[in-house]
This record gives C-alpha cells, sequence and structure tokens, in this order.
C-alpha cells in the first residue's frame, strides 16, 4: 500500500507524508523503516508549519522509534531527532518534558560526538524551556545554573549561540545579586546581536534588555528607545515565541506608564499572534497582559479573576511555576490595593528558594509592609540595602526594585532608607510601572523627609503622568495623599484638599479599595469634629 501510495502522490509527497509514514512503518524491511523515518520527519516539519505541535511531536517520536531499528548506532541522526523533538514539545506545552528528558539525552549525544553545534542548541532549548515553565521563578534554579553553565562552555564569541550564553549567565548572575555583572552580559548580548545580525537572536536580546530586570533608573530612557525600535520593526524570521516575547516586555515594561493606547495594541497584537499559532508562551503573555487593563481601569476583582484564570491556563500549558510566580508579581498592585496584602504573603512563603529566591525575597518586603508587618519589612529593606550596597552613587540595582524599597521605606517611616532611595528614583519622576508612580512615592518619601513643597511637586507630577494612561487606582492615591499633604502644611488651600479628598473617597468607595477609603474618611471625621 505505502508503494502503490508513493507512485500516486508522487507530485504531493509532503501533503501525504504522515500516511506515507504510517504505512512504511509497518514493514520490517530496512529500506520501508528508512522511508518511514524520512516521511515522519517531513510529516513533522509540515505539521510544524501549520502550527499543529501535538502532531509534530507524535510523528518525531514515531522517527526516533524507525530510526532505533534502522540504525541504532547513529547517534548523530538520533540527537538531531532529539532537538527537532524539543522543538515541537515546548510550544505544545511539554516544556518540562524537554528540559528534563529531551533536552539532556540530546546534550549527552552532542557531547560524545564532540559536536558544539548540537550541545550548544541542546543548552538553548532547555534553558527556553526552564523559562516557559517557570518565568522569572526559574533563574534561580540549580537546573538553570547548570544548562547556563553549559552554554557558556560550547558557546564561541560572537555568535548567535554567545547571545543566548550571556543572557542565561545574566540570569543566574541578577538572581546571585551581581549586578554590574548581569548588566554587562546582558549589553554585550544585544551587541553581539546586531553584529550577527540574526533576527531571531537579535529580538530575543533587545526583548532582554527592555525588561529593565538588571538595570538602573540611568537606562530606563535606553529601554523607551529598544521599545520604540522592535515594537515597530519588521518581525520577518522571528519565531512566535520571542515575538510575543519581545512584544510583551514592551508592553508591560515601558508602555504600561507611558502609553495605554500602544499597550492595548500589543495586546490586540499578541492575542492574534496566539490564536493564529495556539504557540503556549503566546498564550499565556496574552492572558498576562490582559490582566493588566483591568487593573489600571481599577476593576481590581476582576484583574485578579483573570489572574487566576491565567494560573489555571499555565497549568494545563505545562507552565505551573510560572502561573504562580506571575501571580505573585502581577497580583501585588490588585491585592494592596484592596488592602489584601495578607493573601499575597501565603504563595511567597510557598514559592521556595528554587523558584527564584531573589524575586521571592524581593517582593517579600513590600507584601509584608502592606500587611501591617512592619517591623519584620523594615529589618528585610535594611539587610537588602546593605547586601545591595546602596550609597548615593548610580549603580545597576533596578529601577524596580529600588521602587520597592522606597515604598517599603515609606510604609515604615524609615527616613534614612527613604532620603537614600529617593535621591536613587529622582531621575524618573514621570516613570509609572504597573506597580505604581514613582513621582508618588517621591512625594510619600519628600513628605516623609519633611519637604512638603518637594512633596507637592512630585504629587502633581503624579497625576499629570497617571492621567495620561488613565491609571484610576494611581490617581485616587496621588489625590489623597495630596489632601493629607495640604491639610498638614497648608492650611489655606483647605478647600483644594476638601475637593481632593472627595474625589478620592468617591473613587476608594467604588474600587473597593477598602484601607485608602477608611484613611481618607478619617480625614474628613476629623475635618468636621
Amino acid at each position: 500500500v505505502a508503494r502503490t501510495l508513493e507512485v500516486q502522490y508522487s507530485n504531493r509527497l509532503e501533503e501525504h507524508a504522515a500516511e506515507l509514514a504510517e504505512h512504511f512503518a509497518q514493514s520490517s524491511d530496512p529500506a520501508d523503516l528508512t522511508k518511514a523515518l524520512e516521511y515522519s520527519e517531513m510529516a513533522a516539519r509540515r505539521a510544524i508549519s501549520v502550527y499543529a505541535y501535538g502532531e509534530a511531536v507524535r510523528h518525531l517520536e514515531s522517527a526516533l522509534q524507525a530510526q532505533e531499528v534502522v540504525d541504532p548506532d547513529d547517534k548523530a541522526k538520533r540527537c538531531d531527532l532529539l532537538l527537532e523533538l524539543a522543538e515541537a514539545l515546548m510550544p505544545a506545552g511539554e516544556p518540562q518534558r524537554v528540559a528534563e528528558q529531551v533536552a539532556e539525552e540530546a546534550f549527552v549525544l552532542a557531547e560524545t560526538l564532540h559536536e558544539r553545534g548540537m550541545a550548544s542548541t541542546a543548552c538553548r532549548q532547555s534553558l527556553e524551556a526552564l523559562a516557559r515553565w517557570g518565568g522569572t521563578a526559574a533563574y534561580g534554579t540549580s537546573s538553570f545554573r547548570q544548562w547556563a553553565e553549559r552554554a557558556d562552555r560550547y558557546s564561541a564569541p560572537g555568535t548567535v549561540d554567545r547571545v543566548y550564553a550571556d543572557i542565561s549567565l545574566a540570569y543566574v548572575h541578577s538572581n546571585r545579586r551581581n549586578l554590574a555583572e548581569a548588566s554587562s552580559l546582558i549589553r554585550r548580548a544585544l551587541a553581539i546581536a546586531r553584529e550577527v545580525n540574526d533576527p531571531e537572536a537579535l529580538f530575543f536580546a533587545a526583548g532582554r534588555n527592555i525588561t529593565g530586570g538588571q538595570f538602573g533608573p540611568a537606562y530606563e530612557e535606553e529601554r523607551v528607545l529598544l521599545a520604540d525600535e522592535f515594537s515597530t520593526r519588521s518581525r520577518a524570521g522571528v519565531s512566535v515565541k520571542t515575538q510575543s516575547y519581545l512584544l510583551w516586555n514592551c508592553a508591560v515594561h515601558v508602555y504600561m506608564g507611558r502609553d495605554r493606547a500602544r499597550v492595548e495594541r500589543l495586546l490586540q497584537e499578541i492575542s492574534e499572534l496566539s490564536s493564529r499559532t495556539q504557540d503556549s508562551d503566546a498564550i499565556l503573555r496574552a492572558l498576562s497582559l490582559e490582566t493588566q487593563i483591568p487593573l489600571l481601569d481599577g476593576k481590581l476583582d476582576h484583574a485578579l479573576e483573570l489572574l487566576h484564570s491565567f494560573v489555571n491556563r499555565a497549568d494545563e500549558l505545562g507552565a505551573p511555576v510560572l502561573g504562580r510566580a506571575q501571580l505573585n508579581t502581577l497580583g501585588f498592585s490588585p491585592l494592596r490595593y484592596l488592602g489584601r496584602a495578607e493573601e499575597g504573603l501565603r504563595p511567597l512563603e510557598m514559592a521556595g528558594a528554587d523558584e527564584g529566591s531573589r524575586l521571592v525575597g524581593d517582593l517579600r518586603v513590600l507584601y509584608l509592609a502592606h500587611a501591617g508587618h512592619l517591623t519584620e519589612a523594615q529589618e528585610i529593606m535594611q539587610r537588602t540595602i546593605a547586601s545591595l550596597h546602596l550609597g548615593p552613587e548610580e549603580d545597576d540595582t533596578s529601577t524596580l526594585q529600588l521602587n520597592w524599597l522606597l515604598e517599603t521605606a515609606v510604609i515604615v517611616g524609615d527616613r534614612e532608607a527613604a532620603a537614600l532611595l529617593m535621591h536613587r528614583l529622582s531621575k524618573v519622576p514621570w516613570l509609572v510601572t504597573r506597580n505604581g508612580s514613582i513621582a508618588r512615592l517621591l512625594g510619600g518619601a519628600a513628605a516623609l523627609l519633611g519637604e512638603p513643597e518637594k512633596a507637592r511637586s512630585y504629587y502633581q507630577q503624579a497625576l499629570e503622568v497617571c492621567a495620561k494612561i488613565r491609571f484610576r487606582p494611581e490617581i485616587a492615591l496621588t489625590r489623597l495623599q495630596l489632601a493629607e499633604l495640604l491639610l498638614e502644611h497648608y492650611p489655606d488651600q483647605r478647600t483644594d484638599a476638601l475637593q481632593h479628598l472627595d474625589f478620592a473617597i468617591a473613587e476608594f468607595t467604588e474600587m473597593k479599595m477598602q484601607p485608602s477609603l477608611e484613611r481618607a474618611l478619617r480625614h474628613k471625621g476629623l475635618l468636621k469634629a
């Protein structure tokens, strides 16, 4: 039957490769099994071209079985097939299998064969698989460190492989708080990617530079320029996963606080990409970005509902740790605004050191502060500042981490820490992150330090930048804090203070921001008394 079909479909073999592979696989003749292997590979390539990843996995598994019979000693062929299988498994939602089994076997074979290129590819695939499985939470694991070190050994200078190796090593260094080394590696990766001009490596390196996880306030404008460049650049030759990664980073890490219309356009692009390709990573990035629009609108319960739906979908797509990590980070703002920070502490305590210990530790201090555990929050904050060797001079401590520490310092009333962190962040009062307005935090720090005029200026800046993106909770909080400042330091502007309070009370009531509402109402009560 196989031979008859092969003649009949001689001009359309690729279209019927799956059928031909199935029939030739029934034979015990080595020549027929060789054809079964060839047609299985052809069918897999065709399946991937139409985003049928599960079907591609099935064909490649059949090819591996046929190869084991035809020529079990051909280790190079088996390694090739394993690398192809890894590429299909990841978008199909099986990254853990890649990291733990498929890439590991391919790497061992490549080492045996002294094939540096194959070994480097196996490293890259395993690192991608771990990132798909756990996101930032994967970077603190021993598995990620081992694969990053392997990638470093097998990547030649000035190559595409070197780009990926440098970025993976940067994650490891960042997790160990070697921030200067991490920043240097990420910048070098982008420079190499521009030189080799490989679209896939270039967009991946750009996406990593846009996240800003290893960069301080002085780098913020450069991140904006990179986002402007790559969000509008042709993405020909760039994989679905890397496209969604780049667009998501642009939206979440740059435009969320600057250009809401662009965030919504990028969300639409990622959603269309995920719908068309069904790549698991693109699906999850679209879902996680979708949770941020209700946050801006003050629909906080809805934002949390979407986040929990995201976690369930991440479990289904083989990314359970990534789902929990995103819940911890993206869930902070709605929980904080609703006065439910205590709820966020439980999953953080469960996360453990192997799920991104630095991120867990840095975020935990802010949850503690908002949950009212002020002494513990202050102790952890001071230890973190000491471990980072923070001083007045600029370094590579990330803007986001400085943001978290300053917010904690203001809540616990640590004037010394607030002064240090305020100095660091004073370069970027225009910046709004998904966690809030830097200008509002700077205003709170200035008020704590007894500088009311400076605080008032920062609050005005916060209102301006938050109005541009319609960040409703932040606008209400800023007006509350501005009212408090006016009541304490500008008694002749009592009418303005009342207007700000009335606005904030109405907004807090509608958004169910109970702690802020109670705080605002206390001021009204004092005024009436």
